[in-house]
C-alpha cells in the first residue's frame, strides 16, 4: 500500500444545455459537488467527459471555465489524446493556454493501422512537449492495438510522467506500475477501476481517478480511509456498497453507463439536462431503479 494519503480524483462528465452548448451553471454545481465529496482533482474531456466528440473551441471553453470556477481548489487536468503526436502537442498547447494544471495522454485514437514504434514516438514526443504535469491513461487495448504491456510500462517509467490512470484491469500492469511507483515518490498512481479501488490501493496505488467520482467519491473516500486505518472489513463493505450503487445506475453490464449517469445528475439537480453527445438511452424501468438508488444513498451522494 502507498504511504501517501489516498487520493480520489474524478474523470468528470460534462454538463450540456439541450442545444449542445456548455452549461456553465452546471459546471459550477459540478465543482461544488466534487469538493463536498472529498474529490481533489478533475480530469476533463475524457471518455466520460465526451471530450473526443466536442469541438476544439468547446473543449477549451470547458477547461477555461472549470479552472476559473475551481479557483485553485482542485487540480484540473485535461485529456489531450488524438491520432498523432503533432495533434496531441496542439491539444496540449490549447489546454495550457486555458490554464490546466496537467494533461493526460491515452493511446492514439486510431490504433488499428499504426505500429508499436509509432506509439512510442506518439507518447514520447507528446510527453516532452508539455509544460505542465503529464499523465498517461491506460485503457484495455483495442483489437489490433500495438500498445503492449511492456510499452505501457516503458512509457510510465519516463521521468516526465508524474500521473498515471490505469483502467486496464491487467494484473501484470498493476504489479509493474506498483513497482514503478515504489521507486518514484513523485508519481501519482491512480486506478480507473471503480469496482476495485481497494484492491489497487492495497497493491500500492495512491487512489482512484473515477468516472463516477462525481457520485461515489464520498463512498470510495470512506473505503480507503478504513483501509488505511487497518479496517479491511469496513473497507470492503464500503467498496461493495459503492459497486452496488453503480450497478443500479448503469445496470450490472454497464450498458447504460453515460445515460444513467447523466440522468442521475439531472435528478440531483447538479446538471440542468440529461444531454449527452453519446447515445446511451435508458428506459422507464432504469429510471425507477436509479431513483430508488439515489434515494437510498442520498446522504452520501448529495452535497
Amino acid at each position: 500500500m502507498s504511504e501517501k494519503a489516498a487520493t480520489i480524483w474524478s474523470a468528470t462528465p460534462t454538463p450540456f444545455l439541450e442545444n449542445g452548448e456548455l452549461d456553465v451553471v452546471g459546471l459550477e454545481r459540478m465543482i461544488k459537488q466534487h469538493l463536498a465529496l472529498g474529490v481533489t482533482g478533475l480530469l476533463l474531456g475524457g471518455s466520460c467527459g465526451e471530450g473526443a466528440w466536442m469541438p476544439t473551441a468547446q473543449r477549451a471553453e470547458l477547461v477555461r471555465e472549470t479552472v476559473r470556477l475551481a479557483n485553485g481548489r482542485l487540480f484540473v487536468a485535461a485529456q489531450v489524446s488524438d491520432t498523432s503526436a503533432p495533434r496531441v502537442r496542439d491539444n496540449i498547447g490549447d489546454a495550457e493556454q486555458a490554464g490546466v494544471d496537467g494533461v493526460f495522454v491515452a493511446a492514439p485514437v486510431v490504433e488499428r493501422f499504426i505500429t508499436r514504434e509509432f506509439c512510442r514516438r506518439y507518447f514520447l514526443e507528446s510527453i516532452e512537449a508539455a509544460n505542465v504535469a503529464v499523465g498517461i491513461y491506460i485503457m484495455p487495448p483495442a483489437p489490433g492495438s500495438p500498445m503492449d504491456e511492456a510499452l505501457w510500462l516503458e512509457i510510465a517509467s519516463h521521468p516526465a510522467v508524474t500521473l498515471v490512470k490505469n483502467s486496464s484491469r491487467s494484473e501484470t500492469l498493476r504489479s509493474g506500475l506498483a513497482q514503478i511507483r515504489k521507486n518514484r515518490e513523485d508519481l501519482l498512481l491512480l486506478t480507473g477501476d471503480e469496482f476495485d479501488v481497494i484492491g489497487n490501493v492495497t497493491a500500492g496505488f495512491d487512489g482512484g481517478l473515477l468516472g463516477t467520482g462525481i457520485l461515489n467519491g464520498r463512498m470510495i473516500r470512506k473505503a480507503v480511509d478504513e483501509l488505511q486505518s487497518g479496517n479491511m472489513s469496513a473497507a470492503g463493505s464500503w467498496q461493495k456498497r459503492s459497486s452496488a450503487f453503480l450497478e443500479d445506475l448503469f445496470r450490472p453490464d454497464l450498458s447504460i453507463w453515460l445515460g444513467g449517469l447523466k440522468y442521475a445528475l439531472k435528478q440531483l439537480e447538479l446538471f440542468n439536462t440529461e444531454k449527452a453527445l453519446l447515445d446511451y438511452p435508458i428506459t422507464d424501468e432504469d429510471r425507477k431503479r436509479i431513483d430508488a438508488a439515489l434515494e437510498r444513498e442520498k446522504e452520501l451522494v448529495s452535497r
